[in-house]
């Protein structure tokens, strides 16, 4: 299920934070808003909208969430500013998010396990000296890694070199239109 409206919202305000246009407030007011019915990034898959949404809106959310730190207001310019590679990852970002494309990649967890912890998850860990814990990190970066060989992940979310390489032609942006 593709839903152009809020993927156009979510590119428009990932852009607008990342080049420092907005703060990492207003990038989470203007979100809750436009795109995850009220709920803020990292806690959007909480919400019973997250289950059924446009797959391709839950992972770039909680990735826009580990760009910036959410304790305090600021802009992503001076020391926050985003380094070369993370811009160029999230113009490929918006690029999808203006396509017509479905997200085919398997759903990944990728915070930390300790956000999503339930207080079962918390006592395990405590019994068994953290074991626990570290045996959840390994089953992330297993299934991390089982993902990325289910197609050309440098170009993630595109699911392949063709796929970015055809959207490309169609840019949204700087076409001379």
């Amino acid at each position: 299920m593709i839903d152009k409206g809020r993927r156009k919202k979510l590119a428009m305000h990932l852009r607008h934070l990342s080049v420092g246009q907005i703060s990492n407030d207003e990038f989470e007011d203007r979100i809750t808003e436009d795109v995850t019915y009220g709920w803020l990034p990292r806690q959007y898959y909480r919400s019973k909208e997250s289950k059924t949404d446009d797959p391709v809106i839950r992972p770039i959310l909680e990735y826009s969430w580990c760009l910036y730190n959410d304790t305090y207001n600021h802009k992503l310019k001076g020391r926050h500013k985003l380094a070369d590679e993370q811009l160029k990852e999230i113009a490929r970002f918006i690029l999808f998010l203006h396509s017509d494309l479905e997200y085919e990649w398997t759903y990944i967890d990728i915070t930390n396990p300790l956000m999503r912890f339930s207080f079962t998850d918390m006592l395990k860990s405590i019994i068994s000296f953290g074991l626990h814990y570290k045996n959840k990190q390994l089953e992330r970066v297993e299934e991390f890694e089982k993902m990325k060989c289910e197609g050309d992940f440098e170009y993630w979310p595109f699911k392949t070199i063709l796929d970015f390489k055809r959207q490309l032609e169609y840019q949204p942006f700087l076409n001379a239109k």
